[in-house]
C-alpha cells in the first residue's frame, strides 16, 4: 500500500490517534450518545433523504414521523425538505451498512437505531482520514516530509477540524474538508500527468460539494487559477475538451439529481428553501466574525493567524495557489459574514471555515517551513503550536461541557471560562450570567442587533 511508504504522515497520524484517545474527556459522550439523530437538528435533515428513501419509500416526507424535519414551503406552497440532498448521498455507503446490520440484528431496522449512527461515525472518520492523506500527498509537492506531517498534525489538532470531526462530525464541515481535499489532489495530479480519473474526480467532488453548500463555487477560483499557471486556457480547452466536456458533465450531475427530485415532488426545477433566512452583502459582519468573542474564527482558532501570515509566502513558495488562497479566503469571509446569522447558530469557533482549511494548510506549511530556518526562532514556535494545540482541545472541552455557550459567548464569558481549566456547578451558574444572547429577529432583517 502507498500510504504505507509514508513514514512521517503515519507518524502524524498515530500523534493524532493518540491524542484523540487521551482526550476522550472531550468527546466521549458521543460515543453513546447519537448526537447525528437528535431531533431538529441539522444533521438529521442531511439524514433525512435516506430513511425515507429506503425505509419509507416516501421522498416527499409526508408521512408521520417523530424527527422534526425541517419542511419548507415554496412559492408554490409545496414543504419539501430545506437541505439539500448532497449530504445523504456521502452517508449512502454507511447507511447501507448500518442498515444491513440492523435488518441482521436486535436493532430496530428503522434508521435511527446504533448500527446506523455508529456506521455514520466511521464514515466521518475515514472521509477526514483519506482528506488529511491527499493534503499530505499534495503538500509533499512543495515541502519536505517533516514540514507536511506537521503540517497535518496541525491542521487537525490546532483546529475545529478536530471538533467537527469527533463531535458533531456528521455536519457538513469534515465532508466539504474531505471534498475540497479531493478537489486539490486531483487538480494538481491532472496538470502533472493528465490522466482522465483525475479530472473526472475533479468535476463530481466538484459538483458535490456545491450541491453540500453552494458557496463552495469559489474553488472554481482554485481551479482556474492553478490552470494559468500550468498551461494555456485556450490550447488546453482545444486538446482536452472531451474529457474536459465529461468532467462538466459529472459537475452537473449531482446537481441535477437534487434539481430532478425539487421538479418531481414540488413541481419546479429551482426553489429557495431558506425562506426569509438571506444575505446581507451590504452590511457584512467581517470583525465580528474574525475576532468577535460570540464565534471569532481567530479568536477560537488562532493557529490560522499564522496561515494568513503564510499567504504573503505563497509566492516564493508555490506561486500556483499565490493569488487563489488569498482571493476565496477573503471572498468566503466576505460572503459568509454576509450571512444573517454570520455566527451560524450552535458551533464552536467559526464553523463554516473548516472546510477552507484544505485551502490553508498550504500557507500554513509555508509559515512553517520559513519558521524552521529561522534560528532560535524555530524552537520558539515549538511551543506556540503546542499551546494552539493544548487551547482548541480545551475549548472543544468546554464546549461539550457547556463551558462555552453554543452560541451566546461574550467578551466577559470568555476570559471567565478560560481563566479556569474546568469549572464547578456553581461557576457554571455565575458563567450562565455572563453570556449574551443574539439578537436573533433583527438579524433575520439584516438589522443591528439589540442590546439587551
Amino acid at each position: 500500500m502507498k500510504i504505507l511508504k509514508h513514514k512521517w504522515f503515519l507518524t502524524s497520524f498515530a500523534v493524532i490517534v493518540l491524542c484523540v484517545i487521551f482526550t476522550s474527556n472531550s468527546w466521549k459522550m458521543f460515543k453513546e450518545y447519537p448526537y447525528q439523530f437528535n431531533y431538529g437538528n441539522d444533521v438529521n435533515q442531511y439524514y433525512s433523504y435516506l430513511p425515507s428513501a429506503v425505509i419509507h419509500d416516501d421522498l416527499s416526507m409526508s408521512y408521520y414521523n417523530e424527527r422534526g424535519y425541517w419542511l419548507v414551503a415554496d412559492t408554490n406552497g409545496v414543504p419539501l425538505q430545506k437541505m439539500t440532498m448532497g449530504m445523504s448521498l456521502l452517508y449512502s455507503p454507511f447507511f447501507m451498512v448500518g442498515h444491513t446490520v440492523a435488518l441482521n440484528s436486535r436493532y430496530k431496522a428503522d434508521g435511527y437505531s446504533k448500527p446506523y449512527s455508529t456506521s455514520l461515525k466511521i464514515g466521518t472518520y475515514l472521509y477526514v482520514t483519506i482528506g488529511l492523506f491527499l493534503l499530505y500527498l499534495c503538500l509533499l509537492y512543495f515541502f519536505s516530509p517533516v514540514i507536511s506531517a506537521l503540517s497535518i498534525l496541525l491542521i487537525f489538532l490546532s483546529t475545529n477540524l478536530f471538533y467537527y470531526t469527533l463531535c458533531e462530525g456528521e455536519m457538513t464541515h469534515s465532508y466539504l474538508f474531505f471534498l475540497f481535499s479531493v478537489i486539490i489532489f486531483n487538480t494538481i495530479k491532472w496538470f502533472e500527468t493528465y490522466k482522465t480519473k483525475n479530472i473526472l474526480f475533479l468535476g463530481l467532488a466538484f459538483g458535490m460539494s456545491v450541491l453540500i453548500r453552494p458557496t463552495s463555487a469559489l474553488m472554481f477560483v482554485f481551479i482556474v487559477f492553478y490552470a494559468l499557471s500550468k498551461t494555456n486556457i485556450t490550447d488546453l480547452i482545444k486538446s482536452q475538451y472531451k474529457i474536459i466536456l465529461a468532467a462538466v458533465i459529472l459537475f452537473f450531475i449531482p446537481l441535477f439529481f437534487q434539481m430532478l427530485y425539487w421538479k418531481i415532488y414540488g413541481g419546479n426545477w429551482m426553489r429557495w428553501s431558506y425562506g426569509e433566512e438571506s444575505f446581507y452583502f451590504s452590511s457584512p459582519h467581517i470583525m465580528e466574525f474574525l475576532v468577535g468573542y460570540r464565534k471569532g474564527w481567530l479568536v477560537y482558532t488562532p493557529v490560522m493567524i499564522f496561515a494568513i501570515i503564510g499567504m504573503f509566502l505563497l509566492k516564493k513558495k508555490i506561486p500556483a495557489m499565490k493569488w487563489s488562497i488569498p482571493i476565496i479566503s477573503f471572498l468566503a469571509i466576505y460572503i459568509l459574514s454576509s450571512w444573517w446569522c454570520w455566527w451560524f447558530g450552535g458551533s464552536f469557533g467559526s464553523r463554516s471555515m473548516v472546510e477552507y482549511y484544505a485551502l490553508l494548510i498550504f500557507p500554513l506549511a509555508a509559515f512553517i517551513d520559513k519558521i524552521s530556518t529561522i534560528k532560535y526562532l524555530n524552537y520558539s514556535f515549538i511551543f506556540i503550536f503546542g499551546f494552539t494545540i493544548f487551547y482548541n482541545i480545551l475549548g472543544t472541552d468546554k464546549k461539550i461541557w457547556s463551558e462555552l455557550h453554543w452560541d451566546s459567548m461574550s467578551k466577559e464569558s470568555f476570559w471567565y471560562t478560560f481563566s479556569k481549566i474546568g469549572l464547578n456547578e456553581e461557576e457554571k451558574k455565575l458563567l450562565e450570567i455572563l453570556h449574551s444572547s443574539p439578537d436573533y429577529e433583527n438579524a433575520r432583517k439584516g438589522l443591528p442587533e439589540r442590546k439587551e
